[in-house]
């Protein structure tokens, strides 16, 4: 369309507000638009500007922007050099933000205040190639008598959106020039350079959010407990966290980039990650090259595959001792009982307390002696818990409990395929999860004779080698043993080892039967019922003097364990407030009337043995197992007992 036509169509719109039918249909738009917001047609010079300070902060804000976009503007600017045109870069809001070119256009483009901080949007300057790209959304031209105001009809205007990777848009690139040199290639270029700035903006982007995933991975990575290594198909270590830099006490550049071989003298683990196998579970010992430090780690790997290609692994590292400590802490291998739970007032109660208080501020082999009973079980725990030792795991076993071919597997551990029915992968024993802690050895005078030489090594070098196995793995253990026999005529009788008892009796405490602190039965007494009422969900009863009197004369042979239970009993059985003593058994109440002397009241004690067998036996139809417990001892000892009294 030729200029004189524009021209005439532009005044009949500005005069009479007519638009021709053949005027282009955007510019219809808008010039009404442009009508609508009142843009004065005569105007000859932009209308706003923002200040010194304002566009500082806008250029600021738009940096990104316009360090992209400016090696492309002045590759484009090279192509129309000379020959009277500005590349302009403006934002979204239509303000200029970068303007190139030649010497006289930038003169002409000044007297029309169209420079950097200049608006240049429709609402402002009407119909223009930027402010109508921006309202439109899409590459347009403007031509002469296009334009709406008469300050750039002398122009032709080619302009082009520039949009984000989510679809907004962020700038406009134009490019103007003398209307009497447009030609549509111009918009054609301008809509190329728009789309590689756009092209930039998202290669940046996406660098950008690979940066930052980066540093979320990296960082997640970093508070992980466990060690991660991940290597390519070669074996090459491409990145480690700083769990694994600090358990293999080494610096990043000494691991990353660095052969697997190279860092660890295990041939088998790049053997298997080669093979790209998956691994679970593996206990392996590291080793470590360059500062010879040795590791007990459990190791696990999983092909990273990309398509159907394997490209790498990635590895897993957890400390062993780690990963005991935690199964201990979810298994309950874990001490309870502290001194202050220890009730009781009397003297010599009071000198064994003092004794094991002392013991527990050494390492040294602690023998708790003691019917049973006494709460020698609790004693043990009291001692690891005011020990140095107190976070780390407490373990008991009963050495009278478990079968004697079964006791061995227990306290060493074994290795996959040492027996039938042995575990895959094989098992570590008490000893290595008590590592760092202490192993209670209940009713050790139980033990086999075969037994205790494996244990008197293992005290002589503190060093266990699983059953079926070679491996010696060192231990770190505080042994507390307790047994309710006289270890000194055990060993008369050969049925233990001399040489042991010594390695035990180091530190040596005797629990005080109950019949030897009867002073403490009351408070007892109303701590127990306390403690059972609540957890029975009744009210804590009274104790009638009749009854504390016959609680008194008692010789208790089960000790505070006897006391405890039978107890428990009477507030189960009771209907009231008060324990009367039609609650407890005939053992109790026909006793208040015989002499206290213990050496008359041993035929009585052993009839009540046998009827307390018995009743328990009677009481849960046979089970030996809940008949030995009810009564708090070991099923062993139960056999005994009843070979004993002759109970078939």
């Amino acid at each position: 369309m030729k200029e004189k036509e524009l021209h005439h169509m532009w005044e009949m719109f500005v005069k009479d507000a007519r638009l021709h039918c053949d005027l282009d249909p955007i510019v219809k738009s808008s010039w009404l638009r442009s009508k609508m917001n009142k843009v004065d047609p005569y105007q000859a010079t932009g209308k706003e500007k923002l200040s010194e300070h304002e566009l500082k902060l806008l250029v600021e804000k738009k940096r990104e922007l316009i360090q992209i976009s400016l090696p492309l503007m002045n590759t484009l600017y090279s192509l129309v050099k000379g020959s009277g045109f500005l590349v302009i870069l403006c934002d979204e809001s239509g303000y200029l933000l970068k303007v190139i070119g030649d010497r006289d256009p930038l003169i002409a483009a000044e007297k029309i205040q169209f420079v950097e901080g200049a608006n240049w949007s429709e609402e402002v300057m009407g119909t223009n190639a930027i402010g109508t790209a921006i309202k439109v959304g899409t590459p347009i031209q403007i031509f002469s008598y296009q334009h709406y105001t008469i300050a750039t009809q002398s122009w032709t205007c080619s302009a082009s959106p520039i949009y984000e990777g989510n679809g907004q848009l962020v700038g406009v690139l134009n490019m103007s020039g003398p209307f009497e040199k447009v030609h549509p290639h111009t918009l054609g270029m301008v809509v190329s350079t728009a789309k590689a700035i756009e092209n930039e903006l998202q290669l940046k982007e996406k660098i950008e959010k690979n940066e930052l995933m980066k540093s979320y991975l990296e960082e997640t990575t970093n508070t992980l407990s466990d060690g991660i290594i991940i290597i390519n198909e070669k074996g090459t270590i491409i990145k480690t966290n700083k769990t694994l830099q600090k358990m293999l006490h080494l610096h990043p550049d000494e691991i990353e980039g660095v052969k697997l071989t190279n860092v660890f003298e295990n041939r088998t683990i790049e053997s298997f990650l080669l093979l790209s196998q998956e691994v679970v579970d593996r206990e392996i010992k590291l080793r470590i090259r360059k500062n010879g430090v040795h590791l007990s780690v459990l190791f696990n790997a999983k092909p990273i595959i990309r398509g159907l290609q394997v490209i790498g692994s990635l590895v897993t590292v957890k400390e062993i001792k780690k990963v005991r400590l935690f199964v201990n802490h979810v298994s309950g291998n874990q001490a309870k009982v502290t001194f202050n739970e220890m009730i009781g007032e009397n003297e010599r109660f009071l000198d064994c307390l003092h004794e094991a208080k002392l013991a527990a501020q050494s390492a040294s082999t602690v023998l708790i002696m003691g019917e049973s009973g006494t709460g020698k079980d609790l004693l043990a725990q009291a001692i690891h818990n005011e020990s140095s030792r107190r976070q780390n795991p407490f373990l008991a076993i009963n050495c009278g409990g478990i079968p004697r071919d079964l006791l061995g597997s227990e306290l060493f551990g074994y290795v996959e395929g040492a027996f039938t029915g042995a575990r895959k992968g094989g098992s570590a024993g008490k000893f290595e999860l008590a590592d760092g802690g202490t192993l209670f050895l209940d009713e050790i005078g139980e033990m086999s004779l075969e037994m205790q030489v494996l244990l008197l090594r293992v005290l002589q070098n503190r060093e266990v080698v699983r059953i079926g196995g070679f491996k010696v793995v060192p231990v770190n253990v505080r042994i507390i043993a307790a047994t309710n026999k006289n270890l000194k005529q055990e060993v008369q009788k050969g049925n233990f080892r001399e040489d042991l008892y010594f390695r035990l009796n180091v530190m040596p405490i005797t629990m005080t039967s109950l019949r030897e602190r009867k002073d403490d039965i009351p408070l007892l007494v109303h701590h127990f019922s306390s403690q059972l009422a609540y957890g029975l969900q009744k009210s804590i009863p009274a104790i009638r003097n009749e009854v504390m009197d016959l609680l008194t004369k008692y010789q208790w042979p089960g000790n505070v364990r006897e006391l405890q239970n039978i107890l428990e009993r009477a507030i189960v059985k009771s209907s009231g407030r008060d324990l009367t003593a039609d609650l407890f058994p005939e053992e109790i109440t026909g006793l208040h009337s015989l002499p206290e002397n213990p050496r008359l009241l041993l035929p009585r004690k052993d009839e009540l043995k046998k009827q307390a067998l018995m009743d328990s036996i009677t009481k849960y139809n046979g089970n030996f197992s809940k008949a030995a417990k009810y009564l708090g001892i070991s099923r062993s000892t139960l056999y005994r007992q009843m070979e004993r009294y002759n109970i078939r």
